[in-house]
């Protein structure tokens, strides 16, 4: 139906800033090549490991244009364009579809709670500022948003807007995973985001996890994917219990200057100065990520 899709293992990629706190777009180039060559499936920038909300609309269409270059088609690249206001939203999925990506993501707005008719009437401006065949996703996280997307909103989605492709959910909840794959005259493409719960995900009827951690620790990832889809159920449950000792043993650090760390670490970004006001990590949270990352590098050699 589409020409391509968000599936497998899908990268919501973190924002390189400089020590001043400005764009690293040297970093974010390197980054981006990086991934590509990782054998992830799937690209998600300026999502909430992008640090979105806490960029200008200038700094997120930069990031999206420089992205799309670097990758030159060589990964489906889906733009998240939720924003704090349908306006600068509808502006970001049209610099999205200029660009040549191949689809969006759009999450929510914040803090300000929506009934269903105000998401709805959110989601449709998004949507019809697109082409018809254009892919969008919904991006429900509503720990963040405090809006939840409803089985019953998704569902008049995809049968009123052929192009609503599916949803990403970012909460621990295998029951809406299943409510949203029943909830309309078509089966979305359900993604998760949460790393512990993949291979449940897939064996529910999922197609993929968006997960940060998955720029570092790909080839753990990648192996519950491959092994699940060649039905060797068992090295894919390892590999989803091997992730779940990563994600236990990295609990309590903050995320995002926890990812970013880990690339500083591996060389790919200059820094990990995140947009104020996320934190600094204290020298023990970056020995025990180091630690972890150590620890990896030794089981996957």
């Amino acid at each position: 139906m589409y020409a391509k899709r968000m599936y497998g293992v899908v990268i919501p990629t973190i924002t390189p800033l400089d020590a001043e706190g400005k764009l690293d777009l040297p970093s974010l180039e390197q980054y981006t090549e990086f991934l590509v060559s990782s054998g992830v499936h799937c690209l998600y920038p300026n999502g909430t490991n992008g640090e979105s909300l806490m960029l200008s609309a200038e700094e997120r269409d930069t990031v999206a244009a420089t992205m799309a270059k670097v990758n030159n088609h060589r990964l489906p690249l889906f733009i998240q364009c939720g924003s704090m206001t349908t306006q600068e939203t509808v502006a970001h999925v049209r610099n999205a579809v200029e660009i040549g990506a191949d689809g969006v993501g759009i999450m929510s707005p914040a803090f300000f709670p929506m009934d269903e008719e105000a998401l709805y009437q959110y989601y449709v401006s998004a949507i019809e500022a697109a082409p018809k065949d254009f892919p969008i996703y919904v991006y429900n996280i509503p720990g963040c948003t405090t809006n939840d997307v409803s089985p019953k909103l998704l569902g008049k989605l995809l049968d009123t807007y052929p192009n609503v492709a599916g949803i990403k959910y970012s909460c621990p909840n295998l029951m809406r995973i299943e409510d949203y794959l029943t909830c309309a005259s078509r089966v979305p493409d359900v993604l998760i985001g949460c790393d512990s719960l993949f291979l449940q995900c897939l064996v529910t009827g999922g197609v993929g996890t968006v997960t940060g951690p998955g720029a570092v620790f790909y080839k753990r990832f990648l192996r519950v994917y491959d092994c699940f889809k060649a039905g060797d159920l068992a090295t894919a449950a390892q590999a989803q219990k091997d992730i779940v000792t990563l994600d236990r043993a990295l609990a309590g650090i903050p995320g995002i200057p926890a990812l970013k760390t880990m690339l500083k670490l591996r060389g790919i970004i200059k820094t990990d100065t995140c947009r104020r006001p996320l934190r600094a990590l204290s020298q023990a949270e970056v020995d025990t990520i180091a630690a972890v990352m150590a620890q990896y590098d030794k089981e996957e050699a």
